[in-house]
């Protein structure tokens, strides 16, 4: 009789060891960030005023009928901060979900190709790395012109190469692993095996990097936004209103510290929800 290879079956995601390991601070970032997603997502409906018309006096401190205040025109200032959470996270997800897909599949390549083609984009990588990132992303915006798409743009250039290092130190690493040699054994090549055996195993370095990220690249809109090299005004982005208000900050307070303070607790919940998806999937 004919021995037939066997591939021992890969590892199986475990949900309820993921919450176990997850802290409460943690379970708060988590639920912190699916809340400012959905806020994100519905923020045209979620606003009780118009966030571009006046609605009553300017310069009015937060109250019970207006939260946040009204800004120098009158308009609602924690309509457009709701809308502004809209402008800044979303954009921010995107630019984390581009540069993670490329990133990985420029890693995997490289990790499964070895060689020459590995040489080659190693080199690449570095070079991204060692260059100014922030600098150079402000550059690329004033030569691209104002606007939230040439932001997304400018950060995506240089934030990708952090995940093809992850990816494809992970995929150099798998490779020596014995449900892959196995695969092989058993006749598994090519396309198969990097999604069936390696790519599944560096997935969860990748979605910790890219959970501690995010953070980082709100941050970066932010300044952008701060700089005015976001969406030209009257859009509301959070640093944009910042930026402007500054100059009112000993009379007005309320106009550049309140959208301040939404970043603060934006990129904290996110930082808190890293921090959980990291601990809940170490060893997976």
């Amino acid at each position: 009789m004919t021995d037939i290879a066997v591939v021992p079956a890969r590892h199986r995601f475990n949900w309820a060891n993921f919450f176990r390991r997850v802290g409460w601070l943690e379970t708060v970032g988590i639920a912190g960030v699916l809340l400012i997603t959905l806020v994100a997502l519905f923020a045209p409906w979620l606003t009780p005023f118009d966030p571009q018309l006046r609605v009553d006096a300017a310069y009015l401190p937060p109250t019970m009928a207006h939260w946040f205040g009204t800004d120098e025109i009158g308009r609602d200032l924690f309509s457009r901060v709701i809308l502004g959470v809209q402008y800044t996270w979303l954009p921010g997800l995107g630019v984390i979900v581009f540069s993670l897909v490329f990133g990985s599949i420029i890693g995997l390549v490289a990790g499964a190709a070895g060689g020459r083609i590995d040489m080659v984009i190693q080199r690449v990588i570095e070079l991204f790395l060692v260059l100014p990132s922030t600098l150079i992303a402000l550059a690329v915006v004033a030569a691209l012109g104002p606007g939230l798409f040439n932001t997304m743009i400018a950060i995506a250039i240089f934030w990708w190469p952090w995940y093809a290092r992850i990816s494809r130190d992970e995929i150099r690493r798998l490779q020596t692993r014995p449900h892959v040699e196995a695969a092989r054994v058993a006749g598994v090549r090519g396309p198969r095996l990097l999604l069936r055996y390696l790519l599944p195993g560096a997935i969860p370095s990748l979605l910790v990097a890219a959970t501690l990220d995010v953070a980082n690249i709100i941050m970066t809109m932010s300044l952008m936004s701060f700089l005015g090299l976001g969406q030209p005004a009257p859009a509301p982005e959070l640093g944009a209103m910042t930026s402007r208000a500054l100059d009112s900050l000993t009379v007005y307070w309320w106009l550049p510290i309140l959208p301040a303070v939404v970043i603060f607790f934006m990129c904290l919940l996110a930082n808190l929800a890293g921090d959980g998806i990291r601990a809940a999937l170490r060893g997976a």
